[in-house]
């Protein structure tokens, strides 16, 4: 219909067709118009004036194209886009799929578009019926909260309306949200309040092969919940672990299994130097992660982008390590050192995904919480340090 309007830009600058039918002198306040006649601006010069705004205008919604441009080129290249039509027939025909993939395929983030969009013509346009109430768990708030503002971005929303989360003490939703990012936790809290869950039509369940005891007991729950609810979807998503056990405990449903997206990798080991070995303490040593620091600055341009994420085992070992490399930092003007753990508030955990200033790299401190279902945009370097976690037991009863 957009055909029919009438332009209102230069032909040479116009991107798209313009639905405001506005007059400069509407921008332009009284006092300045007043000015304006006072001081003799002639119609040649506000012609000038109203070509420039014409530009300017053009000019954000060329910025605003692009960026919507490469997200849709960015999902298209992901590896999960190649099994959309598999998970929405296998959803057509049984209640529970297991999905496999390694991270970064795509599933957290395109699995929830795919059962909010329903079936796609040829075109790419939704044109069946889609799930329109979906709960997606994740075993971390910091998860949540991210994943929640990249679909948001893709589906071209404010993350808050149609896509929103909810983690404890904090919420980001409205009544017209659809696609909800929770914690297991939160969704165990609201089984306990209405046990059919019938506020939503499709779960999606992820992390499972993290075998928490809330995802255990989310998954028994679930299990009776799909003999209650014939027409309750849902997908388990999971790395490609065990995938065949999540299947047989829900009467072998299918299994779809996507494949890794892979980037070349080189590998380089820094040995420890003489004194390092000679040091025998608890208190872990700060000084090969300074040296790591100095031999990137040393080997790279400040020019050249690459931030670097560095495992370490738990709090106390991010808190040796931050304060020396925030004095080193502080000296050489071409670092940021950010944490990144489950204590943190969820307003200095989105810090890790903010852009560094050029000539400024990120160095994220973090335990193993940035292992699965974050993605920081810019990481080039990875270091492992000793490789070492402090996992949290459940003593069965």
């Amino acid at each position: 219909g957009g055909r029919h309007l009438k332009s209102l830009c230069q032909k040479r600058l116009r991107l798209n067709i313009r639905t405001t039918n506005y007059r400069l002198e509407d921008y332009i306040r009284h006092r300045d118009v007043d000015r304006r006649s006072s001081t003799g601006l002639s119609s040649a010069n506000l012609h000038c004036l109203h070509l420039v705004y014409d530009m300017f205008f053009d000019f954000l919604q060329k910025q605003k194209l692009a960026k919507i441009i490469k997200l849709q080129r960015d999902q298209a290249a992901l590896p999960m886009a190649a099994y959309r039509v598999p998970l929405l027939s296998h959803l057509a025909t049984h209640q529970v799929v297991v999905v496999a993939g390694d991270t970064g395929c795509g599933k957290s983030t395109q699995v929830p578009q795919y059962l909010h969009n329903g079936d796609l013509d040829s075109n790419d346009q939704p044109c069946g019926r889609g799930y329109k109430h979906i709960a997606v768990t994740q075993p971390r708030r910091i998860a949540c909260i991210s994943l929640a503002s990249r679909v948001s971005t893709e589906l071209l929303n404010e993350c808050g309306s149609k896509v929103g989360y909810q983690v404890r003490f904090e919420r980001s939703r409205t009544k017209a949200t659809q696609i909800l990012f929770l914690t297991e936790g939160l969704l165990l809290r609201q089984m306990q309040l209405d046990p059919f869950l019938k506020e939503y039509d499709a779960l999606v369940l992820d992390e499972v092969h993290e075998r928490h005891w809330q995802t255990d007991c989310l998954l028994g729950l679930v299990k009776c919940l799909v003999a209650a609810r014939p027409e309750l979807r849902v997908v388990l998503m999971s790395a490609t672990i065990n995938v065949k056990l999540f299947s047989s405990f829900f009467g072998n449903c299918p299994i779809l299994e996507v494949p890794g997206r892979l980037f070349p990798i080189d590998l380089k080991y820094i040995p420890p130097t003489p004194s390092e070995i000679a040091q025998s303490s608890d208190r872990l040593d700060p000084s090969p992660y300074i040296r790591l620091l100095q031999r990137i600055d040393a080997k790279y341009l400040a020019t050249e982008r690459g931030d670097l994420l560095v495992f370490l085992p738990g709090m106390a070992e991010i808190q040796a390590v931050m304060e020396p490399a925030k004095a080193y930092a502080e000296q050489t003007k071409r670092w940021i050192i950010l944490p990144l753990h489950s204590t943190l508030s969820a307003r200095d955990q989105e810090k890790v995904f903010h852009v560094a200033p050029d000539g400024v790299r990120k160095c994220v401190l973090s335990t193993n919480i940035a292992e699965t279902s974050l993605t920081i945009d810019g990481i080039r370097y990875v270091n492992f340090g000793s490789g070492l976690f402090k996992p949290s037991n459940i003593l069965s009863v």
